[in-house]
């Protein structure tokens, strides 16, 4: 609760971006709903459902289970399985600010993109091959959150944003997100009976769906690097 209403008084400092402003000042009706699903929209909405809705069963049910999972294979105590996860925000945050800040406007983005798949893909299999352990857990954290720096998380925040209109651009954030997280509640019920039956077959799901995110995102991804939202506006048509 406390997180939550120091957020909404952040919240509410925020300034909207000069272009809404402008869009706003000028009277520009806002175009319904109905224009994400036109092709040129959709074909973008879908990309970013799929490449993202299928990492994110990967993120959601690692961060949620991870700890447990640890715990529960008596790989770590408490408090090793919590220092752990914390370490995995720290190489995430390392990596966004050393490689996806530094090279995501300069650099080929799909080749960025498949990069950190790969990476990712790499590190959650090692907990389907071998014996989970501490130093197992940990060069699993380190590919994962490295190669996620720089991958599905930030490529989705910044290419939803690119990928539409100003007076739509929330909307369509708002529904790509909220399928994808729906998706993850209902995916999360099923996962203590998938440990149940073996953590070798959860660690080889959750590698098929980083595999499947992989290939989405590799396929859909969109060359933005270096283009302003005004020149991107312009190729849509």
């Amino acid at each position: 609760m406390v997180i939550a209403l120091a957020l909404t008084l952040l919240r509410r400092r925020m300034k909207e971006s000069k272009r809404w402003t402008e869009a706003q000042e000028a009277k520009v009706a806002r175009p319904p709903l109905s224009e994400l699903f036109k092709p040129k929209y959709l074909t973008s909405l879908l990309g970013l459902v799929g490449m993202y809705g299928f990492w994110n069963l990967w993120a959601g049910t690692n961060g949620f289970f991870f700890p447990y999972i640890l715990r529960t294979m008596g790989a770590a105590s408490q408090a090793e399985s919590v220092a752990i996860q914390a370490t995995s925000f720290a190489v995430g945050m390392a990596s966004i600010y050393f490689v996806f800040m530094r090279l995501a406007d300069r650099v080929n983005q799909r080749t960025l993109f498949a990069i950190s798949a790969i990476v990712q893909v790499v590190g959650m299999s090692l907990l389907g091959l071998f014996q989970l352990s501490i130093p197992i857990a940990l060069l699993y954290v380190f590919l994962l959150q490295f190669g996620g720096g720089f991958g599905a998380q930030s490529f989705f925040q910044l290419w939803s944003a690119e990928m539409f209109p100003t007076l739509l651009r929330s909307t369509a954030q708002g529904l790509a997100f909220a399928m994808v997280r729906i998706s993850l509640g209902i995916f999360s019920f099923f996962v203590p009976l998938l440990t149940a039956t073996g953590f070798t077959t959860l660690a080889w799901i959750l590698t098929g769906f980083l595999v499947i995110s992989g290939i989405i995102g590799f396929a859909w991804a969109p060359r933005n690097e270096g283009k302003s939202l005004e020149q991107l506006e312009a190729e849509r048509g």
